[in-house]
């Protein structure tokens, strides 16, 4: 599946299902005036076939993740539970009675409670509540650990590349400590130099081992969301610099009315709406339990050669406990649940919100990176090196640059790292990770 945006005020997702359509002039609106370009196709092919392989591994590896997992057995008891609610409240009652005295009898007789507060009812509609809660809940689940997931590959991605880059750090360090001793005992430098030159490379190697350790926790990481040892992580890390990354951007005069109705739609607040519902619904049980429910017994018998016949109605006085202090209990419950609610639902918009910004800011600035200093920056290096062999640039300069070259490139490894996980905090936020969990049966929840 493809991703195109289109601006229209908003940006406007469009499926497609092969590269074919993306020429489909009738599917986008827009018009092409010739053969598209063979280099788009493949890009577009490349992203396509990233995505798909990234899809296929989040769902099986979302899917069997025990917190999903037990989101599913949560579901199967809140349906249990709902079919035992939908049951009658009260069975029937047989009774048999015999004596033997100066005139024999012998009766048999039958009774039920009559449900006159429709408790029954009242029980069905918390439980269906909770299950559609439950429901909500294991879509949530698995958005989460989608999100771990992904999060884990970028945390892994970054943590590679700046293993790399302080192996390379502390080889450039190391050259130059050498080549620094060996001009030293030339005559060519002074002690001070020789000095800064060995402090570096100290630090090279105190940084290599700490990328390592790093690098290590976020294998470790992904291990331990996995379950597997064997995976090819750096395959699949490699998968996400293929990704298309989205403007996040709204239009501002829809901004406001956009953010609401993603996080209304999110699965996480109709889960606390169910709740809710629930609360309600308890109330009603409550109230149920304190209605006068009578009893009625219908016997017959026969006593000597007489036939008996008895109709009988009891009606229980609950003076002694009115379920009241239930009743406000509930209550009480539910307007709890209501205000934890309207909590919720800031907080998942507060969060929709900042993460619209954070993306946005860190998007911009990798977009920015990438356009100015990127392909520049490794010539830079070997350019300081050659400036300093020749003589051209003393070697505290030398140094003083070289690290700021190789700082520089550290940070611009951890800005897209950060972009990855404001990526991955926006499809959550926003509910758009719902896209890379193509089950039918957890996206298209709907309430039963």
């Amino acid at each position: 599946m493809i991703n195109l945006k289109v601006k229209r005020g908003l940006f406007i997702a469009i499926s497609f299902v092969s590269v074919a359509s993306i020429i489909d002039a009738s599917v986008v609106g827009v018009s092409y005036a010739g053969v598209v370009n063979n280099t788009v196709i493949k890009q577009t092919s490349k992203v396509t076939r990233s995505k798909v392989i990234l899809q296929r591994w989040l769902n099986k590896n979302v899917n069997n993740h025990p917190l999903v997992l037990a989101a599913k057995s949560a579901v199967d008891t809140a349906g249990y539970q709902l079919v035992a609610a939908d049951k009658a409240l009260y069975n029937p009652e047989l009774e048999f009675d015999t004596e033997t005295a100066e005139t024999d009898s012998t009766s048999i007789g039958l009774s039920q409670t009559i449900d006159w507060g429709d408790t029954r009812g009242a029980r069905t509609a918390v439980a269906g509540s909770r299950k559609t809660a439950a429901r909500y809940a294991l879509e949530s689940s698995r958005r989460e650990v989608a999100i771990a997931f992904l999060g884990g590959l970028s945390g892994y991605q970054m943590t590679m590349a700046l293993r790399e880059l302080a192996e390379q750090t502390n080889t450039l360090m190391q050259r130059s400590a050498k080549l620094a001793r060996q001009r030293f005992d030339a005559g060519d430098l002074n002690k001070v130099e020789v000095d800064l030159a060995n402090l570096t490379f100290a630090q090279a190697r105190f940084k290599r081992a700490d990328a390592v350790s790093q690098h290590a926790r976020a294998v470790q990481n992904l291990i331990s969301l996995s379950g597997s040892v064997n995976t090819d992580w750096s395959k699949l890390a490699s998968l996400l610099a293929d990704l298309d990354m989205p403007d996040p951007v709204l239009n501002q005069n829809t901004k406001s009315q956009e953010i609401e109705k993603s996080v209304r739609r999110l699965p996480r607040m109709r889960e606390i709406l169910s709740r809710v519902k629930a609360a309600q619904a308890n109330v009603k049980v409550q109230a149920g339990l304190g209605t006068v429910n009578p009893t009625i017994t219908i016997r017959a018998g026969k006593e000597e050669q007489d036939t008996l016949l008895g109709l009988n109605l009891s009606i229980p006085l609950q003076v002694r406990n009115n379920f009241r202090a239930e009743i406000s209990a509930a209550n009480a419950e539910m307007i709890q649940t209501e205000r934890e609610s309207v909590n919720d639902y800031r907080k998942l918009k507060s969060r929709l919100e900042v993460a619209i910004i954070s993306y946005q800011l860190s998007r911009e600035a990798w977009q920015a990176w990438e356009k100015s200093g990127a392909n520049t920056l490794n010539e830079q290096i070997k350019l300081l090196e050659r400036l300093w062999k020749a003589g051209e640039l003393n070697t505290t300069d030398y140094l003083i640059q070289l690290n700021q070259a190789l700082q520089t490139k550290a940070s611009a490894i951890e800005q897209r790292g950060r972009m990855l996980t404001d990526w991955s905090e926006w499809l959550i936020a926003s509910g758009k990770i719902g896209h890379w969990l193509n089950n039918q049966q957890a996206t298209n929840t709907r309430d039963k």
